[in-house]
């Protein structure tokens, strides 16, 4: 047997010489690694946001199937929620002096009502329907539903919403309760059903579009969407919403307190909150700012200078968005889910907010 001695890192066996690396050597391959690293890394997160979108698009498309399978099982799509002080806001102008909503007379919302629909009857079960008004600050929600209604459910968020937690009772899909221009008021001789907005004194000025699929007091029917199911908005995505934390830190940043009363908390089950800074409706919007348009910023601080001392109620009830780059997913009531570009005209994106603007043409992306 042969014995093979190494010395000075020469093999008497091979003749081999093995030197070692120099400094430089190993600097250079630790900056080409970390250049090979600094470009793969934008392709791995793309990668990822992209994995992101599509589960957040397929969560969106069984919502739309939900909404949609409403309308069939009873002959209408699923209404924002319904509430007695509302006097039909789709045919009537309300106005500031006229009726306004009740915060204790609100049914469940449309996120609610769909829950059978898409395959979640046991959690719709545990909710009792005639325990109280489905609106208002967390400490007036019935106790019947409260634990059910802040719980999470992951059916209604995003994957790309930073704030779309295992422990946020959130949503990142509203309804769309129409579209168009806003208005301080309306004109004479117009109504809600022609495109224009109407409004309710509660809680402040707040005027809350009636002209589209999911509506206060609605019983809009398939049929009802005269502009044709492919152009019309039915739901879409927002990332206008507070966590609880923000909300907190907001009272205490404008009113240099804080107490529970303030805030109304965010929840996926809530048809409206009563906070005089985040205006009534929780689970609709409305096409009227461009998608992704606002500063608003759900921290868990104050929010940004986009809602500054006064209601922050305009980013929540007219301005889709995401954290989605370049716009935002949107369900057609064809039940077709489509990413929309924040690019899109303007008047366009508004009409397919309208379910009967006579609008000829519709998205193509």
């Amino acid at each position: 047997m042969h014995s093979v001695t190494t010395i000075s890192g020469q093999s008497r066996a091979s003749g081999i010489l093995r030197p070692a690396f120099t400094l430089v050597e190993l600097l250079v391959v630790i900056a080409i690694i970390g250049t090979l690293v600094g470009l793969l890394l934008p392709a791995v997160q793309a990668a990822r946001e992209s994995a992101r979108q599509a589960t957040c698009l397929n969560k969106l498309s069984q919502l739309s199937k939900g909404c949609l399978n409403y309308e069939s099982g009873r002959g209408m799509l699923p209404p924002a929620f319904t509430d007695a002080g509302f006097a039909a806001p789709t045919d009537a102008y309300i106005g500031n002096t006229g009726p306004t909503g009740l915060p204790y007379a609100m049914t469940a919302p449309w996120t609610v009502r769909i829950l059978p629909f898409c395959e979640d009857q046991s959690r719709y079960d545990k909710f009792n329907q005639t325990a109280g008004s489905f609106g208002g600050a967390y400490v007036s929600y019935p106790t019947a539903n409260r634990t059910l209604a802040y719980t999470p459910n992951s059916a209604y968020q995003c994957p790309s919403h930073k704030n779309s937690l295992p422990t946020t009772p959130n949503s990142d899909y509203f309804g769309v309760s129409g579209g168009g221009q806003w208005t301080a008021s309306l004109p004479a001789g117009r109504k809600p059903s022609n495109g224009y907005p109407w409004a309710t004194n509660t809680f402040g000025t707040f005027y809350i579009f009636g002209n589209g699929a999911i509506v206060v007091n609605g019983t809009v029917r398939v049929k009802d969407l005269l502009d044709g199911t492919s152009k019309q908005f039915m739901l879409a995505e927002t990332r206008y919403q507070f966590t609880l934390e923000s909300e907190q830190a907001w009272a205490a940043a404008t009113s240099g307190s804080f107490y529970v009363d303030r805030v109304s908390r965010p929840s996926w089950a809530g048809a409206s909150r009563t906070n005089t800074f985040t205006g009534p409706h929780s689970t609709t919007g409305a096409a009227v700012n461009g998608i992704n348009s606002s500063d608003f910023v759900d921290t868990f601080a104050a929010p940004a200078s986009g809602c500054g001392t006064t209601t922050c109620s305009v980013e929540l009830m007219r301005t889709f968005g995401s954290y989605h780059p370049g716009g935002c997913n949107v369900a057609f009531a064809d039940g077709s889910v489509q990413f929309v570009s924040q690019m899109i005209d303007i008047n366009l994106y508004r009409q397919l907010g309208s379910r009967a603007d006579g609008t000829p043409g519709g998205y193509n992306p």
